[in-house]
């Protein structure tokens, strides 16, 4: 009886190891919806637009980027700073507590993202979490 139940529970953990794992955006996958998409239509025409993707420690979730531009000499270069979820296409501010962005232009994209994750409706309301910086 011990062998059966045993061998029950190497079946059920080969099984859940073999079942496929759910997709996820790549950083090189995920920019796109920061630059092209996040960003206002002036931020997006800025000379030498471009994201950096950087780690953050307190938020292994999340993919961050620091969208920066070539800016003259005496003005900042940093656009802004985004979190991307990686299992949703959801974007985040990053330096702004709790702020989800959206607009038309990265609705449709993410809409694309979540077709290409084979992301269901279902699936997209389970995998939903608050963002990185939201208590």
């Amino acid at each position: 009886m011990i062998r059966l139940w045993g061998l029950a529970i190497l079946i059920s953990l080969f099984a859940f190891a073999s079942q496929p794992t759910r997709p996820t955006l790549n950083p090189e996958q995920a920019k796109p919806l920061v630059v092209l998409a996040a960003l206002t239509n002036e931020q997006r025409a800025l000379p030498g637009i471009g994201a950096d993707a950087y780690s953050d420690p307190h938020s292994s979730r999340y993919m961050f980027f620091t969208v920066v531009w070539s800016a003259p000499e005496n003005q900042s270069v940093v656009v802004g700073n985004f979190a991307v979820d990686p299992y949703t296409g959801d974007v985040w501010n990053a330096s702004s507590e709790c702020d989800e962005l959206t607009n038309p232009r990265l609705r449709a994209l993410q809409k694309t993202v979540r077709e290409a994750l084979r992301l269901s409706q279902s699936d997209y309301k389970s995998l939903k979490v608050k963002g990185p910086l939201c208590e």
